[in-house]
């Protein structure tokens, strides 16, 4: 079941870490180091302003105050924060990006949850 975004993470990938490989979770996971490979989730992601992903995510909610680079699928919300970076290819149901946040990415919005 996916958790509200005002819960705190259970886990949290820290800085000067870096994590190569597949990664499949639950409940809100934070990264504020280095990943590298897969992600899924059926609840949030969040990177962190150190945080960068490089690879190909499946997640339910992100929030990016970091950067992700690849194939990016999010089935509900991301929220890109003023400080966050995309980077490939996303496809979204809704995005709220924030004033200052930076984008380089072929998009799809389908604007409803209710196709994933």
């Amino acid at each position: 079941m996916a958790r509200s975004n005002q819960e705190p993470p259970l886990t949290v990938m820290g800085l000067g870490t870096h994590w190569d490989g597949d990664l499949t979770f639950e409940g809100r996971v934070r990264v504020d180091g280095r990943f590298e490979g897969r992600m899924y989730t059926e609840d949030v992601l969040e990177v962190g302003t150190e945080g960068h992903i490089q690879g190909e995510l499946d997640v339910a909610r992100a929030i990016v105050s970091g950067s992700v680079e690849g194939k990016i699928r999010v089935r509900d919300t991301l929220v890109l924060e003023s400080t966050g970076r995309i980077q490939g290819h996303l496809d979204a149901a809704v995005v709220e990006i924030r004033p200052g946040a930076s984008m380089d990415a072929v998009v799809r919005i389908s604007g409803s949850t209710d196709e994933y």
